[in-house]
């Protein structure tokens, strides 16, 4: 029996309660300009542009409520999941050979929801402000460290090549720069034996990288005996520091306030680490440089080619590869999605047993099609990525007996064979996961088998008019 995505709705009131899961479902904003209900007009007039831009491109997402909460504070992991998605060219240590290589970090093992961009983005060419020793002497990254404005402004010194660094300024120009600063200490000194001993306060722990989990603020050291008359040494962090405060002050990317605090320490809030992306976004592009780092153009409609390596072309399974403007290009780009909250356990690890967690390990292929045998190859886990399609149709045919976990954007539906097809609304959703569960489960079943699971996106509502046709199959 074909259902609409009304059915899907009154299928889940049983389970979840209709009136929770609608008021978790993001909804189109009545105003263009107003994507999130938080995120008011007028108080984030600086922001909401940028917020409005990155949201319609999915570089970000909000939160299951709805909302984006423009002032919490976000991770480093988190604000390289969101480089990695809008620069989906730049992938700098993957490129990278020898010594600029990083071949690992100890606290971003593969199951890290954010081990992909981190792996993929970070080399050695980080390690002020992005990589550095753990207290116990193991290289890491901090992932899950609250990132600081002056952290920031150090990864962004190594970010695009240095491009967003102003090369057009003299070490005299930068160190004037820095040091107009009130909050970011600088300290001048007239001999090299002078500055040579100031960087032994502990800024470095061993061969020339820093404690990765302490976020003091160290002193700038630069040579000279004034503003008019200063040049920069050989300290790295200082050297980085500087040109790092005085470029992106420079280009508006990241500047003090009108009182000439730059507030180092304070943690960067989702709605700065927004604007601040755009503003390198739009910088690189002025400049003529952003198609060498990103496909993604923010003054055009959503594009919904894939960025990453699983994107469309194989199926996990039995499904063929193909190329073309018609190929399904909207397989996950990892093959291990959590929801916003929730999904691990205490030590980091997975926690498996959490239903809203998909494993993708089947994709499809360039018709949107896995056809697998579940009785001998185990079940089918998948999942879809609308990037900015309206409906999604799920079919499921199979002689076995076999029903589907649906989770969408972690909210957990459960769904008979006898309800697909089935169409979903999903304007707003990231991802859309699928598990499917034989009733029956038997491996030393011989028989050929195959289930076909199928999806289409679309931008036009299917017709909610059922198909007038006999059937046998149980009521629903």
């Amino acid at each position: 029996m074909n259902k609409n995505y009304s059915s899907w709705y009154r299928k889940l009131a049983v389970l979840l309660s209709l009136s929770v899961l609608l008021s978790l479902w993001p909804r189109p904003a009545a105003a263009e300009i107003n994507v999130f209900p938080d995120v008011d007009a007028k108080q984030y007039a600086w922001a909401v542009e940028s917020i409005r831009l990155m949201a319609k491109k999915q570089v970000l997402t909000g939160y299951p409520d709805g909302n984006f909460r423009p002032n919490k504070t976000i991770s480093k992991a988190e604000w390289s999941a969101m480089v990695y998605r809008l620069f989906d060219k730049y992938r700098p240590n993957t490129l990278a050979t020898g010594i600029q290589k990083i071949t690992y970090f100890t606290d971003v093992p593969e199951l890290h929801w954010a081990h992909k961009p981190i792996t993929e983005i970070y080399n050695a060419s980080f390690k002020i402000g992005g990589y550095g020793l753990s207290r116990d002497g193991n290289l890491a990254f901090r992932p899950d460290m609250q990132l600081t404005r002056l952290q920031l402004a150090q990864l962004l010194y190594a970010y695009f090549d240095n491009r967003l660094m102003e090369k057009r300024f003299s070490d005299n120009d930068v160190c004037s720069v820095v040091s107009e600063l009130k909050d970011v200490p600088v300290k001048m000194f007239k001999t090299e034996a002078e500055y040579q001993v100031a960087q032994a306060d502990g800024r470095y722990v061993e061969d020339g990288l820093m404690d990765v989990e302490s976020n003091d603020v160290f002193v700038t050291l630069i040579l000279g005996n004034n503003t008019g008359d200063c040049k920069l040494g050989g300290d790295e962090l200082s050297n980085v520091q500087a040109k790092a405060l005085a470029s992106l002050k420079a280009s508006g990317i990241m500047t003090p306030n009108d009182m000439g605090y730059f507030r180092p320490k304070d943690y960067v809030t989702r709605a700065e680490a927004v604007t601040i992306l755009d503003r390198a976004y739009t910088y690189l592009k002025r400049n003529g440089w952003l198609w060498d780092y990103t496909t993604v153009d923010l003054t055009l409609p959503f594009n919904p080619v894939g960025t990453g390596t699983n994107s469309g072309g194989t199926s996990g399974s039995n499904g063929s590869s193909g190329s073309g403007s018609s190929s399904f290009n909207n397989n996950p780009n990892s093959n291990t999605i959590t929801p916003p909250n929730g999904g691990y356990s205490q030590d980091g690890s997975v926690n498996w047993s959490d239903k809203s967690i998909v494993r993708v390990i089947d994709y499809f292929d360039d018709k949107g099609v896995i056809v697998k045998d579940l009785q001998q190859k185990g079940e089918i886990e998948a999942a879809v990525q609308p990037k900015g399609s309206k409906y999604l149709t799920i079919t499921l045919n199979s002689d076995e007996k076999v029903d589907m976990y649906v989770i969408i954007d972690g909210r957990v539906g459960f769904v008979k064979q006898e309800e697909f097809p089935l169409t979903l609304e999903v304007r707003g959703v990231t991802t859309v996961g699928l598990r499917s569960q034989l009733r029956n489960p038997d491996k030393n079943k011989r028989t050929n088998d195959l289930t076909t699971l199928s999806v289409q996106l679309s931008d036009v509502e299917p017709s909610k008019k059922k198909e007038k046709t006999k059937s046998t199959s149980p009521k629903s």
